[in-house]
């Protein structure tokens, strides 16, 4: 089972030129193929899209003409259901007045001349304000993800009073406007309440600001073969790899052979944050945890989390019984105290007694190191085969790399990949849609989660989670389980639980202790172990 693939528009061309020119399926049929999807998506979806006559916007590329091609297949009612269908075309028109052929790919006309022996009236977008009064739905077919410049003149002008007149919008491929690759929009894109995007799902479909304008999202199977983009972009971080990290536990096992992760975590008034990343540690699968936290903190973390090994840090022997762990989960409300940052230095030049540990880096974890460099060269973060994970949010990434949190918004993989590559390190760069970036350039987007998880606290729980899942793979860890693919699974599970509660509780009253108690809801089907006896006759 693999986690869906994420392309890029170069990716996306090479693909369908391999499909058409190597296998040999026709460019046409993979057209109508489009186009017939799209269509029936539209048809099957009266939630969104009311019954009533459709305009479709119509560029002169491939685009324009699965634009073309669909308006056909909804006025002849092959698709068993009839609409009347007009088109914009949005390309160049010849001196008499009719589109200009000579301006149109090879598809885009041939699809045009069938949707005008059809009957379907093609008008120039200067129509729209007679047209658009009468219609229900509008289909985007102006770009898709070959566009490469700012829309501006006549076309801005259509997609902006198209886009005010609220009217239900289907884009084909992705929103006209959006890059198909950063998800920027330069200069006017149209928002979409859905997007039937072809074979594979695209970057800047997923990407802010491009992902808020998409809509729900619906991949249609065409046949394309996607050999030649092995490896993608970047995969999803999905319920696919969530069962490939999380495997079914075996039924004679002990809490050794689940992992055990030791925290640093918590400072005076910051109890909280240490109660949270080791609850989720342990909610997460994990067979041990240990706390290494300031004394004021020792009755409530005992208090509240009976399951857990409670210590107080201040003295390197105390950090060296650490090298045991399976892995470290360092930062969630340490505070930047000089005693929390000597205790971490303690810890990252402890040798693990064997092997490789992997360390997540979290919250002040992340602060020590900026206010003191030198922490990257202690034994855990300098070792060759370092293991190590930053789950830094924008304005933490910002502090590490030195760039402005809107050059980070603007292009997050680009970002979370340089440092990665950089350092060494995976990076898990949160957002409402996070980002990891692996050394090696694996990249991985989940668009699992919800603005309720916005919240103090909800960064605490992620980082005991991914120690918690890094800790059950620390002896599985290799070419084909990477500490990234690990790191994604993790913000994958974090964040469908957020789902999961705010469908129950709302977004607003949710809180990240919650989402902890709701990880076993996500992860209840990945295990059954139980010995199972049949009392029936047989």
């Amino acid at each position: 089972m693999i986690s869906a693939p994420i392309l890029t528009a170069a990716q996306m061309k090479a693909c369908d030129s391999y499909t058409i020119d190597i296998l040999g399926i026709p460019s046409q049929v993979l057209m109508e193929r489009a186009a017939r999807s799209a269509a029936s998506f539209l048809l099957s979806r009266a939630d969104l899209f009311p019954a009533g006559p459709i305009l479709l916007l119509c560029g002169s590329g491939n685009n324009g003409g699965d634009g073309f091609a669909m308006a056909r297949f909804l006025s002849d009612g092959s698709l068993g259901n009839v609409r009347r269908t007009t088109v914009l075309y949005t390309g160049r028109f010849t001196k008499e007045g009719i589109p200009d052929e000579t301006r149109m790919s090879p598809e885009c006309g041939r699809q045009y001349r069938l949707a005008r022996d059809a009957g379907i009236p093609v008008l120039p977008p200067a129509a729209h304000a007679e047209v658009l009064p009468h219609v229900a739905t509008v289909v985007d077919a102006v770009f898709g993800i070959g566009l490469d410049r700012p829309v501006a003149g006549e076309i801005a002008s259509l997609l902006s009073a198209v886009g005010g007149t609220g009217l239900p919008v289907l884009a084909m491929d992705i929103p006209s406007g959006v890059n198909a690759d950063t998800g920027a929009v330069s200069g006017v894109a149209l928002p979409a309440v859905a997007t039937v995007t072809m074979q594979a799902l695209k970057a800047g479909l997923l990407l802010y600001p491009g992902a808020e304008l998409c809509g729900e999202i619906a991949v249609a199977e065409l046949g394309i073969d996607l050999t030649p983009a092995d490896p993608p972009y970047a995969r999803l971080a999905d319920e696919s790899l969530l069962r490939r990290v999380l495997p079914p536990r075996a039924r004679r096992s002990h809490k050794g052979d689940y992992g055990w992760v030791a925290l640093l975590c918590g400072s005076e008034g910051m109890s909280g944050a240490a109660v949270l990343a080791t609850r989720a540690a342990l909610r997460s699968g994990a067979g041990l945890t240990r706390v290494l936290t300031p004394a004021c903190n020792r009755v409530v973390l005992q208090t509240a989390i009976p399951e857990a090994i409670v210590s107080v840090y201040g003295t390197p022997a105390e950090a060296a019984g650490y090298a045991e762990a399976d892995t470290l989960v360092l930062g969630c409300g340490l505070g930047v105290s000089e005693l929390s940052r000597e205790a971490l230095r303690s810890v990252l030049n402890t040798r693990p007694r064997e092997g490789s540990v992997p360390v997540v880096l979290d919250a002040d974890g992340l602060n020590h190191i900026v206010r003191d460099p030198s922490l990257w060269d202690t034994a855990l973060l300098s070792a060759s085969d370092r293991q190590v994970v930053l789950t830094p949010h924008p304005a933490e990434m910002s502090r590490l790399c030195g760039r402005a949190v809107p050059a980070i918004l603007a292009n997050l993989p680009e970002t979370a990949l340089h440092f990665a590559r950089e350092r060494g390190v995976t990076v898990v760069l949160k957002d409402a849609h996070t980002v990891v970036a692996s050394p090696d350039g694996d990249l991985f987007i989940c668009t699992a989660g919800n603005a309720g998880m916005a919240k103090g606290g909800s960064g605490d729980a992620l980082a005991g989670i991914i120690g918690a899942l890094l800790a059950q793979n620390r002896r599985r860890l290799g070419h084909d389980l990477t500490v990234a693919k690990v790191a994604a699974a993790g913000v994958y599970l974090h964040a469908r639980a957020g789902d999961l509660v705010a469908a129950e509780r709302g977004e607003y009253g949710m809180l990240p202790s919650d989402l902890i108690e709701t990880l076993p809801a996500v992860t209840k089907a990945l295990s059954d172990s139980a010995t199972h006896i049949s009392r029936e006759s047989l």
